[in-house]
């Protein structure tokens, strides 16, 4: 992906206020090591991107990862994070996980329930 302005305000610059508000909702529920699992950065890399004054730098190539990243964990998590519909990429509809990420039933339930619809008869373990 090149520069895309809607991410960061410049090439290879930090991320925006409003990607890194979304990325820090996460914070709540997951270690800064497990944000960064999924993003497939470090945890300490993680927190230099949050941070307010000084937010690091990240190389534009990776934001289509991030965001799908943050758009999917919205989505399984939309409940947990206070989330009404997740945010999504120019108001579209989410996309899938990549072809090699396990489609659970969880996962899709999640993504229902995000999405405001109830499937009655069915329990999640806890």
């Amino acid at each position: 992906m090149d520069f895309d302005s809607r991410y960061q305000d410049e090439k290879n610059g930090p991320l925006k206020k409003e990607l890194r508000d979304r990325l820090r909702r996460f914070r709540s529920l997951f270690t800064l090591a497990e944000i960064g699992e999924t993003l497939k950065f470090s945890g300490p890399f993680v927190s230099q991107i949050l941070n307010e004054k000084n937010p690091a730098r990240i190389d534009s190539k990776h934001i289509e990862r991030i965001v799908r990243a943050i758009e999917e964990g919205e989505v399984k998590h939309a409940k947990k994070l206070g989330l009404n519909k997740p945010q999504h990429q120019n108001g579209s509809t989410p996309q899938p996980p990549a072809s090699d990420e396990k489609q659970t039933l969880d996962y899709h339930l999640a993504a229902i329930d995000a999405l405001g619809w109830k499937i009655t008869g069915l329990q999640r373990k806890d």
